[in-house]
């Protein structure tokens, strides 16, 4: 059975990655859409059977695509292949009447398993697949793209993580990907420091030639918020609170990063996490990055139910961001 297929994803990496499982005799024409809205589009001119949906994208995302489907009465199959694993996140999406969840990474045995369930294709049919340079794509890579790919799996294990803390939906950030000065980065550290109350927490980490430093910030109004709704006391004192939001921060950035680098194949260490002072000039774990280009990963975590918000941030030095490219042409 040969039908049009929507890729739909905001990385190309990915896209390619899930492309290449695709066996070549279920696939009509393939399609590619680089947010919902461009989902949609190809959608209502019909050229959709199947789709392929990640959940977190820019623009419309992989939520906004199935409620607008629901509404509009659009008929098509729709496997969701996300890094968002929550299990609040499941259950918004088995609302849909989605054939299926596929986490990322993608396993291709597991996509195969399912396409062969649902009569999709054969045995056979498997050792044929599909090649992207075929897919009807007309976007660009973006810079850092897979990076930012294996970035965003781990930045979901890490929503999930905090969502089971907390027995709340955490909605998932988009990873956000720069390289700056380090003087930029220092300046814009001691503007957030500058502000009443807040704080960040720094954890560096390094092996096998990865280098970096992981920041978590806190407004002064989300260390309340966190902190009343993890005890139910409302009149904890000052050094409570920080070490109840520096275990927070060691357990996002512990997640993520094990994770990001477990991709990878390599192994970190980390340092204890600290506090950042106000002094920031001095409180890099690693110095040299104040005075060089660093490669800046951002993403914020909002938790909408305690109207909280978590910035997230990893500095690379220069050594290793070069090493990344490297890594990432080989992975």
């Amino acid at each position: 059975m040969a039908l049009d297929i929507i890729v739909c994803d905001d990385s190309k990496f990915a896209r390619n990655q899930l492309i290449r499982v695709i066996p070549k005799k279920i696939a009509k024409n393939i399609y590619t859409a680089s947010n919902g809205k461009e989902a949609m589009e190809l959608l209502r001119e019909g050229r959709g059977k199947l789709m392929f949906l990640d959940l977190n994208m820019p623009v419309m995302d992989g939520y906004e695509v199935l409620e607008a489907i629901r509404q509009e009465g659009l008929r098509v199959m729709i496997i969701v292949v996300s890094g968002d694993i929550q299990q609040q996140a499941l259950e918004i999406i088995k609302k849909y009447k989605v054939l299926s969840f596929l986490k990322k990474p993608l396993v291709p045995e597991e996509l195969h398993e399912l396409l062969t369930k649902y009569g999709l294709c054969h045995e056979d049919d498997l050792e044929d697949l599909a090649d992207p340079s075929l897919a009807i794509d007309h976007s660009e890579s973006k810079p850092f793209d897979e990076l930012g790919e294996k970035i965003n799996i781990a930045t979901g294990l890490a929503a999930s993580k905090i969502a089971d803390m907390l027995n709340l939906f955490v909605t998932m950030p988009l990873p956000n990907i720069k390289v700056e000065t380090g003087t930029k980065i220092s300046n814009d550290i001691q503007s957030w420091l500058d502000i009443t109350g807040n704080i960040i927490v720094s954890q560096g980490f390094d092996g096998d030639g990865i280098l970096g430093e992981s920041l978590i910030y806190f407004s002064f109004k989300d260390i309340n918020t966190y902190t009343k709704a993890v005890t139910n006391n409302s009149k904890l004192d000052e050094q409570t609170k920080n070490s109840l939001v520096i275990e927070l921060a060691s357990i996002i950035s512990g997640t993520l990063m094990r994770n990001f680098t477990h991709q990878i194949n390599y192994i970190i260490t980390f340092n204890f996490p600290g506090l950042v002072s106000p002094n920031v000039e001095h409180n890099l774990t690693h110095p040299e990055l104040a005075n060089s280009k660093i490669l800046n990963v951002e993403l914020t975590y909002t938790i909408k139910d305690l109207n909280m918000n978590i910035k997230f941030q990893i500095l690379f030095n220069h050594s290793t961001s070069e090493k990344l490219k490297e890594i990432m042409a080989l992975v």
